[in-house]
């Protein structure tokens, strides 16, 4: 468990590269220059300039293809920090609870300076530590908590206007994979829940995603046995057994193949 209520931090800070974690505080990022590549459960987006996004706490989420120039600020901070507060009950959830059905990004435009500034200010308070500075502090958080709400609404106005069959379809899919992942390998298992063929899943998948509904099953699978083998004690056998596989020999032998280093190298190298 953590040992802080809040923090701010510039560059990537706490964030690890390459390596899937699993946090038990609230991230809050914003992409001042520069871009990297984030999986946050199912959902896979690139942070690029004048975007904010909010990683939640007790989902695992990675890490990868960061740009030399990347910039960020990111504020860290766990729910009971603002639950002081006095507030109408359900606020803060409210403000807090994530649309699971789309990526958790969305770009500020013309708010970004005013956001960012927001940022400056929980910096400079949890910095000077004057009088009552926490309380504050948590003003700041709530004013771009709600203004991550209004870019949320914003966004979500227009794209489900523009959503199609083919992406509510891959979506479903990929909420599937997430939540089926250590059980179903087969692409078939998938298209039977979702009453379709398993060559017309193929072909949805791959038209909006660019790669196959297999690849898109395997990368959760290494996502979590990542994981595992990093953040755990547990055994390469235990690891194995707990995400589906037969032998502890067929898991090693798969992640070896996408990873092109065995469990227990990997373990060791990270």
């Amino acid at each position: 468990m953590i040992d802080f209520k809040v923090k701010y931090h510039e560059g990537t800070g706490n964030l690890k590269i390459d390596r899937p974690v699993k946090n038990d505080y609230y991230t809050v990022l914003i992409c001042y220059t520069g871009s990297t590549s984030i999986v946050v459960g199912f959902h896979k987006f690139e942070l690029s300039p004048n975007v904010i996004t909010i990683i939640p706490p007790d989902v695992i989420f990675s890490i990868s293809n960061v740009s030399n120039d990347l910039d960020l600020r990111q504020i860290l901070f766990v729910k009971t920090f603002l639950q002081k507060m006095f507030l109408k009950e359900g606020i803060i959830d409210e403000l807090l609870l994530l649309n699971a059905n789309y990526p958790p990004l969305y770009k500020l435009n013309e708010r970004f300076q005013i956001v960012a500034d927001r940022f400056i200010a929980v910096k400079r308070e949890l910095e000077l530590q004057s009088a009552y500075h926490l309380d504050i502090t948590r003003l700041i958080l709530m004013e771009i908590l709600y203004e991550y709400n209004r870019a949320c609404e914003y966004c979500l106005l227009g794209f489900e206007k523009n959503m199609n069959r083919n992406y509510q379809l891959t979506y479903e899919f990929k909420r599937l994979v997430d939540q089926y992942f250590s059980k179903w390998k087969t692409i078939g298992q998938y298209a039977s829940k979702l009453n379709i063929s398993a060559k017309h899943l193929t072909e949805v998948v791959k038209e909006e995603t660019g790669h196959t509904a297999l690849q898109i099953i395997h990368e959760r699978l290494l996502l979590e046995s990542q994981y595992l083998l990093k953040h755990t004690t547990i055994s390469v056998k235990e690891c194995a057994s707990s995400l589906g596989f037969e032998t502890a020999s067929y898991f090693s032998r798969f992640f070896k193949s996408h990873m092109t280093i065995s469990p227990n190298d990997y373990r060791k190298k990270m």
